[in-house]
């Protein structure tokens, strides 16, 4: 688990409270959401946003929580190291969370919320330098509330304390509270979901770990076999992401891993195989979780183009002539047919197309029209 992703966890711990069993976390309320009403919020940004995030030198915030009582959304970013790259990516993304362009795009997603705040999270020792780059910058400190929080894990105990180092909270019953006291929360020591700069080739490790300790854990009935998104996500409550993202990483996750079972993409859903090979998908998984970006991206087209078949075969015996024959234009004569066989599982447009390019180029050789 890496810095970044610990404070991720650490944070969402007060919200969900997370707690490891052997195939996957439960997630009872935890302290934030117990005494103060706040909840984790999945919104699913359109590419024009994240077009616009990307000019403005922000990104995504690392998490959203809104509170319904107070109509208040929390922007949360979580810093793990002070670097000069940080402070200026930290400007950058307060200038632009406190930006117009940004209210606009909270304001469709939460119609019913009235105003923002932004939480730095940081760990112990840190919190204190933001709070002084903040202070040092006048621009920032006359844009949208900030706070910033630091925690530290308590030594010989699996127990973690968050107190405030900067700030305000709009909230008064947290800012009393935060002021007199400290959050404590058991931060969970696996490998979650939460964190959304997770790269692919790490999410499809997490999620077929999940799946194989379903599989392995006992017998499953027909209907077990089946797991839709919304299964996986009442098995797995730290799985936020939405659903497109869930169901690209099912589809690359069978791709990779065939013996699992098979992906039916009308359903979208995963059909569990009966009789899997337990080592060899353990394997495979380890395989993947040692692959680089771009190993992985080429291990996905090598089997996109390798799934799309092309068939030659005999045309089949021709049936005996009647008089409406001399009305129909007579076939082309051919010892070969072609035929073009897309699976369900071709991985992306592009690879289609590429398959298709090869489907004309075969055809044209063999003088018929691709079916």
């Amino acid at each position: 688990m890496t810095k970044h992703e610990f404070l991720i966890n650490t944070l969402t711990s007060t919200v969900l409270n997370v707690v490891p069993l052997l195939a996957s976390p439960i997630a009872p309320s935890g302290v934030l959401r117990e005494k103060f009403d706040y909840e984790i919020r999945l919104p699913e940004f359109e590419e024009a946003t994240r077009k616009l995030l990307r000019e403005k030198g922000a990104k995504i915030p690392d998490l959203l929580l809104i509170n319904k009582k107070r109509k208040l959304l929390v922007v949360v970013e979580c810093k793990s190291s002070f670097t000069f790259q940080m402070e200026e990516n930290l400007s950058k993304q307060i200038k632009f969370y406190s930006s117009q362009d940004f209210e606009r795009i909270w304001k469709q997603l939460f119609s019913d919320i009235d105003n923002s705040e932004i939480w730095v999270f940081a760990y112990k020792n840190l919190g204190n330098k933001i709070a002084g780059f903040i202070s040092s910058q006048s621009i920032l400190r006359n844009l949208t509330n900030v706070v910033v929080w630091e925690v530290a894990l308590s030594k010989g105990r699996e127990e973690a304390e968050i107190h405030k180092v900067y700030g305000n909270h709009m909230d008064n019953d947290l800012n009393n509270f935060m002021g007199k006291s400290k959050l404590k929360c058991s931060p969970p020591k696996i490998d979650l979901l939460i964190d959304p700069t997770l790269t692919y080739v790490e999410r499809i490790y997490r999620i077929g770990r999940r799946i194989l300790a379903f599989m392995a854990a006992a017998y499953l009935t027909e209907e077990e076999r089946k797991v839709t998104l919304q299964d996986f996500r009442r098995r797995n409550a730290d799985a936020l992401m939405t659903d497109k993202e869930l169901t690209r990483c099912f589809r690359y996750l069978i791709t990779l891993i065939p013996q699992i079972g098979h992906y039916e993409n009308k359903n979208q859903q995963i059909l569990l195989a009966k009789r899997p090979s337990v080592n060899k998908v353990k394997s495979k998984l380890v395989a993947i979780q040692s692959m680089s970006e771009e190993s992985f991206k080429l291990e996905l087209a090598r089997i996109g183009k390798k799934n799309v078949s092309i068939v030659l075969g005999k045309r089949p015996k021709e049936v005996q002539k009647t008089k409406l024959d001399r009305w129909i234009k007579k076939p082309m004569k051919s010892n070969a047919s072609f035929f073009y066989y897309p699976r369900e599982d071709v991985l992306s447009h592009s690879l289609f197309c590429e398959s298709f390019q090869l489907n004309r180029q075969v055809a044209n050789l063999c003088s018929f029209t691709p079916i």
